[in-house]
Formats: structure tokens, sequence, C-alpha cells
């Protein structure tokens, strides 16, 4: 009899991991690059606050499965929401 399988080792569940994973990492990123070259009054912090919170849980569970490529991109999409708080806190000073 063959192991049970996980829930992360089935096809749609990594395919949803997949397109999280990116839409998160290059949205937040997108939010950085934006506020250094246009600014931090558009920034949505209810929006921002989610995303941030929603990659910070994905990094959490990518460091329970040890998947090195949603770990690395989580990581980046948080250093980028730093960056992004830290530009937004500057220019309110």
């Amino acid at each position: 009899m063959p192991p049970k399988r996980r829930a992360s080792d089935r096809g749609w569940v990594k395919i949803v991991g997949w397109a999280a994973c990116l839409a998160l990492s290059g949205s937040l990123t997108y939010t950085f690059v934006r506020a250094l070259t246009e600014g931090t009054d558009d920034i949505d912090p209810l929006f921002f606050g989610l995303q941030t919170t929603a990659s910070l849980l994905f990094l959490i569970y990518s460091l329970r499965l040890r998947n090195g490529i949603f770990i690395a991109a989580n990581v980046v999409a948080l250093v980028n929401a730093v960056g992004t708080l830290v530009l937004t806190l500057a220019a309110r000073a």
C-alpha cells in the first residue's frame, strides 16, 4: 500500500502555491518600485498590510515545506515591503 500523499503534493495545490507566490512577490516588488519612482501617496495601507501579512504567512508555510524557491520569493517580497514602509515613513518625516 503506497503512503498517503500530503495535500501539498497534489498538482492543483502546487499550481495555487506558485500563483500565490508569484502574485505576492510581484505585487510587493511593484509597489516598492512604484514608491521609489512615483512616491508613496497612492499606496493603500490596508491592501499593503494584507499583502505583507499574506507574504509573511506564506513564508512561514514555505519554511515548513522547505521549498527554496518559495522561501526566496517571499523573503524578497518582505524585503520590498520593508523598503516601501521605510520610504513611506521617510516621506512623512
